[in-house]
This record gives C-alpha cells, sequence and structure tokens, in this order.
C-alpha cells in the first residue's frame, strides 16, 4: 500500500509541474518573453441559410455544407471514428455479457455440488 501511494504522489507532482517546467524551457529557447498575441477577428459562418435558423440545438436541413476535406463534419473520417467506437463499445458489451454468463454458471455449478 505505501508503495502506490508514493508512485501516485510522484506521479501527480511530475503531472502538476510538467507544463510549467515545459513552458519555460520554450521560452527560454525562444528568448521572447512575451506571448504572442492574435488580433481579434470575428468568425463568419459558411451557411447557406440565415444563421438565426441555423445556429441551434436542431439544425434545420440544408443549413450546413458538404464536407470537403475528411476531417470536416460528415467526412468519411468522422464516419470510420464512430464505427471504431461503436466496434468497441459491442466489443466491451460482448466480453461483459460473456463475464457475466460465466459467474453464473460457476455459482450455479458450486450450488448444484453444495446440495449434493
Amino acid at each position: 500500500m505505501p508503495h502506490r501511494f508514493i508512485a501516485l504522489t510522484f506521479c501527480t507532482i511530475l503531472l502538476s509541474l510538467a507544463p510549467s517546467s515545459f513552458l519555460s524551457t520554450v521560452q527560454a529557447s525562444s528568448g521572447d518573453n512575451s506571448f504572442a498575441t492574435t488580433d481579434s477577428t470575428t468568425y463568419v459562418y459558411d451557411l447557406q441559410e440565415d444563421p438565426a435558423q441555423c445556429i441551434n440545438s436542431n439544425p434545420r436541413p440544408n443549413c450546413g455544407k458538404a464536407p470537403e476535406q475528411p476531417g470536416d463534419r460528415g467526412g468519411w473520417l468522422q464516419y470510420t471514428v464512430f464505427g471504431i467506437m461503436i466496434a468497441g463499445l459491442s466489443f466491451i458489451g460482448f466480453k461483459m455479457f460473456r463475464g457475466v454468463a460465466r459467474r453464473d454458471r460457476a455459482i450455479a455449478e458450486s450450488l448444484k455440488e453444495h446440495e449434493q
């Protein structure tokens, strides 16, 4: 038990300090102590219809645009990730079902042995 506590404490401290040490290393190597500033610009939605009707929790049909790159919303990459997620969840569900069935079978067999 003490080893787990020490390991957990070490990992917590390491993960807490790592971002700040990385940031100081990057600033020291760049030689610039100021952060980069960006101009504030207004984002313009690329929609076919009026944005007031399209930007909504349930957007209307034809409010978006067709995907142009694989990573765009509705592109093949998004569908691939969805398929992989469904396959992973199905595998986890199958393993859980099989484990519960094995456990129930083992309990039933042990009860049967005790009855005899």
